[in-house]
Parts: C-alpha cells; structure tokens; sequence
C-alpha cells in the first residue's frame, strides 16, 4: 500500500491528520495525492482513501464519512476505531474528540460543547496547525523525503508513541499511587521508582480529579525532574492552605520557590516526607 488519496481543495485537521496515523500504521506509503479517486482507484485495497470514495468498507481501505449510514464519524474517528485506539486515544488526547465534532457538525457546535464564546475559541487557534493546513492545501501530491511528508511521518510516529508511554506509565502508577489527606488537605504521593514525565503529571492531576472531583487545590508528590533522585512536592489551584516557603530552610530542601507552590527535597522516608508537609500546612 504505497499510496494515499484524500479530497482536493480545503484541508482540515481531519484529512491531515488522519493522513499522518497512516503514513505511520501503514510503513510504506510513497505518495499523497489530493484528488477525487475514479472507481478503480475506489476498489483498490492497495490504495488507502481517506475522507474520498463515498463508502466506509476497510476490506478496501476506504474510510468516507459522508454517506448516509455513516453518523457521529469522520475520517480520524473510522480510523481509529478500525485499529481499536480510539478508546485509548480518546483518553491520552482531550482534543480528539472535539476535532471530530468540529468536522462533522461545525465550529458552532464545539462552542457550545465547551461553554465558550466564539471570540474565546479564536483565541486558541493555532497559527502553526494553520500554516501546516495551508501547505498541505496547497499541494497536489506530497511525495516520501519532502519536508511536510516528513512532518507528516513525525506528526504519526509521535501520536501513537504518547499513546504508548502513557499506556505504559499508567500501568507502572497503578501500582505506586498513593492517596493521602494530610492536616485536612488531599494529597497525591507518586514518586516511587518512578522517572519525570509530562504523561506522569498528567495522569497524577486525573487521578486527583477523578479521586477528589470537587477538590479545589491539594497536593502532589512526583519525582523531581531537574536533579535526579529527588522528590518534588507541588500546591495546586494556589491552594492558600499551602505554603512551602514555610519549610525552605530544611535540611533536606534541595530548592523552594519563593511564591511558595513548588518545593523539592533529597530522598528521605515517606514519615519524614508527611512531616515536612504537615509544616507547610498554615492550617
């Protein structure tokens, strides 16, 4: 399969994006040609169609959402569900789900879906995403080795890795989660045998969410990613209950924010750990 087909004229999140996850599941697509496919081109499993062909069948790697017993799907979301990701995906990406509203129903719709004005929803257009759409617009056929082709294998590799890390990283937590409510304030301790990631504070600030859903504030206990085999102890929601300038002169601080939010200590144990944190409570 060395070759993809997507519509012509407008591009959307939808098209490229989805484009890019085949690029990367498929391993040997040569070319992207933005046309509409003739009926040949439509009964050829060999030839990914993504967005074009007016049927969703994957026996022939046809992947339309504009027919009549096609509801609730675009491109991406057919996708994603044939490889079995989506569940998955959905949760590592929140924006997913709003790409595919946007796409089958519109901008107005993902306004109401997130309570926002459509003066807001400017606000947070991307100029990059912007500028990636226009030049994929603007091309007729994007060829393996050319700068967005590369941009578009990258763009797929590093989906489907963040799914994977943070696949991984959720099941090393299962295991080292703590939770704690310390002098009346909730906190989260995670840093046992753990390294720092993005994907490791994300899912700690979930799991509070999902622990604590009316919790305002709080605290979490990660490892430190500036200087290795430390601890790091954040306030969240400036917590005005939390204050770990009351602590910076310890002996185990290895660095305490001035403002008070952050702090991070040498290793020590988890009595010693509680100790230093019932200090910062003011309550």
């Amino acid at each position: 399969m060395a070759l993809i087909i997507t519509h012509p004229g407008s591009a959307h999140l939808d098209d490229f994006l989805s484009c890019c996850l085949v690029v990367n599941k498929s391993g040997n697509i040569k070319k992207i040609k933005r046309k509409e496919p003739n009926k040949a081109e439509i009964k050829d499993p060999t030839i990914w169609k993504l967005d074009v062909g007016e049927m969703f069948d994957p026996e022939i790697k046809c992947f339309d959402h504009h027919q009549d017993d096609v509801d609730d799907e675009c491109t991406l979301s057919l996708l994603l569900k044939y490889w079995g990701s989506w569940s998955i995906a959905n949760e590592v990406y929140n924006w997913l789900k709003i790409v595919v509203i946007n796409d089958i129903i519109g901008p107005e719709e993902v306004t109401k879906q997130l309570q926002i004005s459509y003066k807001a929803m400017g606000a947070l257009d991307s100029f990059v995403e912007r500028t990636l759409l226009d030049l994929f617009k603007k091309q007729n056929e994007i060829k393996k080795g050319s700068l967005l082709f590369s941009l578009m294998e990258i763009i797929g590799q590093n989906f489907f890795a963040l799914i994977d890390e943070y696949t991984t990283v959720m099941r090393e937590v299962k295991e080292k989660l703590e939770y704690k409510t310390i002098k009346g304030v909730q906190s989260i301790f995670c840093y046992k045998g753990l390294n720092h990631s993005s994907t490791l504070i994300r899912i700690i600030r979930d799991r509070m969410k999902e622990k604590w859903p009316d919790l305002r504030g709080g605290i979490a206990i990660y490892p430190n990613k500036r200087v290795k085999d430390t601890i790091a102890i954040r306030r969240y929601d400036n917590d005005e209950r939390v204050d770990f300038s009351r602590i910076s002169n310890y002996d185990k601080v290895v660095y305490s924010h001035p403002k008070g939010f952050f702090i991070s200590v040498e290793q020590m144990t988890e009595d010693q750990l509680e100790q230093y944190i019932k200090d910062a409570i003011k309550i």
